[in-house]
């Protein structure tokens, strides 16, 4: 009995500093990496009807192309004028904080689908937007998404598979702009993204698969931005009240990317899962945790 207690302990703290391991050289080797979703493993690790049930965190720093801008004004009770912008220009650093309840099912030994349900957050600054070093945070809203997997090929301990998955937002924040006397400034996102990826999976030990590989990384959506403000003659005299909407749609400026994960055992059909993901204009980080039954 005491020689199976020793051994336990030491499997229990080969488990913990193996996690500690991948948990440094992903915090030193991303410092720059902020997430788009967690993808995991590109390859199914279900059977047929088994579930798992889960929950993961993501943050990802991105720049975004605005295209097709356009525009509306009213002056108090005046007609309205309107236009388009004639250049795109970029929304630098916007940050995305989501949190997700997953549930997945297999759907058959290589296949397996899953959803998810969940919280974001957005923020950005500095952006460029008005050129007035404005700010933008909004509130927690609604993200859902879904996706599927499946193995291609598997000899041994290589698993070869893909993986395709969709998000959905929409986002409502306050923005102000510095230097501009706005009364009321609303913006509202839509947002979806989605990835698929291809690639390995490798167990290295008994509690250690280490994955990756190329994933393409596709942005869609339109950002709307209501304001009000008065309208100031030389003097300092209100004149009238101005209302607006200007709005873009949204596109990613790189659709090509590579990621690296590791998925560490922590109890028999428990697991965490650590990936770090990367395209030239979005850097992500995300974790998770999953239990199957």
């Amino acid at each position: 009995m005491g020689t199976r207690t020793i051994l336990a302990g030491i499997k229990s703290a080969n488990t913990y500093w193996l996690l500690s391991l991948v948990l440094a050289v992903f915090g030193l080797g991303s410092s720059a990496c902020f997430a788009l979703d967690l993808m995991g493993p590109p390859a199914s690790g279900l059977r047929q009807g088994q579930f798992h049930i889960g929950a993961d965190y993501s943050y990802s720093q991105m720049d975004l192309e605005l295209t097709e801008g356009k525009w509306i004004e009213y002056l108090d009770h005046s007609s309205p004028l309107s236009g388009k912008y004639a250049e795109s220009f970029t929304l630098k650093d916007f940050k995305l904080n989501k949190a997700h309840v997953n549930i997945g099912y297999g759907l058959a030994d290589n296949w397996e689908g899953f959803l998810r349900l969940g919280g974001v957050n957005a923020k950005f600054g500095e952006s460029n937007f008005y050129e007035e070093g404005e700010e933008f945070d909004s509130q927690t809203d609604l993200a859902i998404g879904c996706g599927i997997k499946a193995t291609f090929y598997e000899d041994g301990n290589l698993k070869i598979g893909g993986l395709f998955q969709v998000s959905r937002a929409e986002l409502d924040g306050k923005m102000r702009p510095n230097g501009w006397p706005v009364a009321g400034d609303s913006v509202q996102i839509e947002l979806t993204e989605i990835q698929i990826a291809v690639g390995p999976s490798y167990k290295l030990a008994d509690n250690l698969l280490i994955y990756g590989g190329p994933f393409l990384h596709f942005v869609d959506g339109d950002l709307d931005d209501e304001y009000s403000a008065p309208e100031v003659d030389e003097e300092g005299t209100v004149t009238g009240f101005l209302t607006g909407k200007d709005s873009w749609a949204i596109e990613e400026r790189s659709i090509f990317g590579s990621y690296i994960g590791a998925q560490v055992e922590l109890a028999e059909n428990c697991s965490v899962n650590i990936e770090c993901q990367l395209t030239s204009a979005a850097e992500a980080i995300a974790v998770g945790l999953l239990w199957k039954f």
